[in-house]
């Protein structure tokens, strides 16, 4: 099941996703809505759950909130070598438009964007 987490009160524009199995979280995702953009700032899926399409439930939700909420698009960075995630996020339509130097200290990011609206 998954449920969205009132997290406004740590910062008015970060919002959280939840997935849970008998009642414990096992899944998460969370973003920012800022005014017409979203941006993906974590995606966490408990290793004993991984490969089971939890990611795959978590982004269609977050794209039908996007549309919901009207937002022009969705951003987020990517570790270079996390190649599961680079390819969710291509089948949910986002493309790589830079290369952010050292963005995870030892390791290159990739920005990566899907347009919504």
């Amino acid at each position: 099941m998954i449920k969205e987490i009132d997290i406004t009160d740590i910062n008015p524009f970060k919002r959280r996703i939840e997935y849970f199995i008998n009642d414990e979280t096992v899944a998460y995702l969370e973003y920012s809505l800022i005014y017409d953009r979203m941006e993906i700032d974590n995606v966490m899926v408990n290793e004993e759950y991984r490969g089971k399409g939890i990611g795959t439930k978590l982004m269609a939700h977050l794209v039908s909130l996007a549309i919901e909420y009207r937002v022009d698009n969705i951003t987020l960075e990517v570790r270079v070598s996390n190649e599961i995630a680079r390819n969710l996020y291509k089948k949910f339509g986002f493309h790589e438009v830079a290369i952010r130097k050292y963005y995870y200290g030892d390791e290159d990011g990739i920005l990566m964007e899907k347009n919504v609206m």
